[in-house]
């Protein structure tokens, strides 16, 4: 019997079909879970919404208004309409970026993206 790997991840996840996968975070949109490197990471409602935009589209940069107009059913003032995709991208952030190397990207005027960590621009 080979002994487990020390690289391996403590938390161990088999994939489903389905699941969105980029780098080592996993979205698994059946059960609303997501998790980086094996560990559960849990979000918000909106926070598991923004996250799959992101993820449906590896290496794409997503426009704020993109953003909004998928994940936000409602409307915003125009001065709230580019904060509120700031605001949850930051949660995002602190979450899925936490103590790694980062994953989420801003392109200024452009928008964000999100790439494999360590993937050069």
């Amino acid at each position: 019997m080979t002994p487990p790997s020390a690289a391996a991840p403590q938390a161990v996840r088999n994939l489903a079909v389905g699941d969105l996968v980029v780098g080592d975070l996993v979205l698994d949109e059946a059960n609303r879970e997501a998790y980086r490197d094996g560990a559960e990471i849990r979000l918000t409602a909106t926070e598991f919404a923004l996250l799959r935009q992101l993820m449906r589209n590896p290496g794409r940069v997503l426009s704020k208004t993109l953003l909004l107009d998928r994940v936000w059913s409602h409307t915003f003032g125009p001065v709230d309409r580019g904060n509120v995709v700031e605001l949850y991208i930051s949660y995002l952030r602190k979450k899925i970026d936490a103590g790694r190397p980062p994953m989420i990207h801003t392109r200024r005027g452009m928008g964000y993206v999100l790439k494999p960590a360590g993937r050069p621009d």
